[in-house]
């Protein structure tokens, strides 16, 4: 069975890598980029990054798979299969929690929050705009382009999107169930962008108790105001600390030292192997704690015994969030929507595992495309409103001192 062979993964993967080894050959454009960014700090998060969200994308292919055959949405019973889905985002989260506090612990009071404000909205919003145009458009064309609710309601909707919460839409059953459902840990990635400057002043500017305090209520509110939309769990959260235990591992040069040699590498795959097949999900303090030791060795630079060097897989890590915003799409396009309209059945396992390979081949298609034309051009956009508000403060302060003169 699909959901229990762990033959399924490898082969999608070497399908991905050897896709994306394709495109750097065909594509300049691609291997100038990343030649470019080869002078990456963390080269090794960065090919992590690959391996990450195409995990979660054959996570759901397996899910697909079950509910195809069940008419039942629910984790695979294989614990590797559920965990290639939960055990990567807790690493998602891990990697955003140790960049960031990593730059704060540089930075300390001259971080900037207006460029990281600005450079989080280009960073998350180009790409996703044009998906939830693609969702709203796909239910209205499914629905005969009816409006089944008020314009008040359908506005709502659209707000509720928009905050990365997903409601279905003109009362189309298990809307977010289109992309997989894979917004949740937007919500998760805001709250902690919102709370960061809080966080910061308590732990590590040590402002007064009075401002500790405050802050501290601050982040209570937080957690409050936007789990009233998507029920933020502790439990998740916790992965962010994961990161962060990582960023002050950095610091110490005798424990990068060690986190670099071939033993270190071993340890983090055990760490890892022990996570993905001794439990079925990852946020619980067992799991998190062995992902953890296997994140801060990466964190630390240590490729894998060189599986997170090869130009193939910093790719897949450059369009990890093209292929996991995407990927959902992609797959209930291809495996719910193409097989009825040609009279196959892909409950068949042998039909539904090469539309599962062709998934894979256009899904880097479409993610390196997205890439270069949406979210690479977004994220320079940013870099430029950045600089005009810079430009704009500089300019201001000069009016200043003109004027005090």
């Amino acid at each position: 069975m699909i959901e229990t062979n762990p033959l399924i993964a490898p082969a999608a993967y070497l399908l991905a890598i050897a896709t994306a080894a394709l495109l750097l050959r065909a594509v300049p454009t691609i291997a100038r980029h990343l030649q470019h960014s080869n002078e990456s700090r963390y080269a090794s998060i960065d090919g992590l990054r690959g391996y990450l969200a195409f995990g979660v994308f054959v996570h759901h292919s397996v899910i697909t798979w079950i509910f195809l055959r069940t008419g039942v949405i629910d984790f695979p019973p294989s614990p590797f299969y559920s965990m290639l889905g939960q055990g990567s985002v807790a690493l998602f989260f891990m990697i955003t929690g140790f960049l960031f506090w990593s730059r704060l612990l540089a930075q300390g009071r001259q971080f900037d929050w207006m460029a990281f404000g600005i450079s989080r909205l280009f960073r998350l919003y180009p790409l996703y705009l044009p998906l939830m145009l693609i969702v709203f458009t796909t239910v209205f064309h499914l629905q005969n382009w009816e409006l089944k609710v008020s314009v008040v309601d359908l506005l709502k909707q659209t707000l509720a999107w928009l905050t990365f919460d997903r409601p279905d839409v003109n009362l189309y059953p298990h809307t977010g169930m289109l992309i997989s459902n894979v917004t949740w840990t937007l919500a998760y990635e805001v709250f902690f962008y919102l709370a960061l400057p809080l966080a910061a002043t308590v732990f590590i500017f040590r402002g007064n108790w009075r401002q500790v305090v405050l802050c501290l209520i601050g982040i209570y509110a937080l957690y409050q105001v936007v789990g009233w939309e998507h029920s933020l769990k502790k439990h998740f959260l916790a992965s962010f600390l994961g990161g962060i235990a990582a960023a002050y591992w950095v610091r110490r040069p005798q424990l990068v030292a060690w986190s670099k040699t071939a033993l270190a590498g071993a340890v983090a795959l055990v760490a890892l192997a022990i996570a993905f097949t001794a439990f079925s999900r990852a946020f619980k303090t067992a799991p998190l704690l062995l992902l953890t030791l296997f994140f801060v060795i990466v964190a630390s630079g240590n490729t894998l015994f060189g599986a997170l060097k090869p130009r193939s897989i910093r790719w897949l890590g450059e369009i990890s969030y093209s292929t996991y915003l995407l990927h959902g799409f992609v797959l209930w396009l291809m495996v719910q929507r193409l097989p009825p309209a040609l009279n196959l059945d892909a409950r068949d396992a042998w039909i539904y595992l090469p539309l599962i390979a062709l998934c894979t081949c256009l899904l880097i298609l479409i993610s390196s495309t997205t890439f270069l034309l949406i979210e690479q051009p977004g994220m320079n956009a940013g870099k430029k409103v950045v600089n005009w508000f810079r430009q704009r403060q500089q300019g201001g302060k000069r009016l200043t001192e003109k004027t005090a003169r």
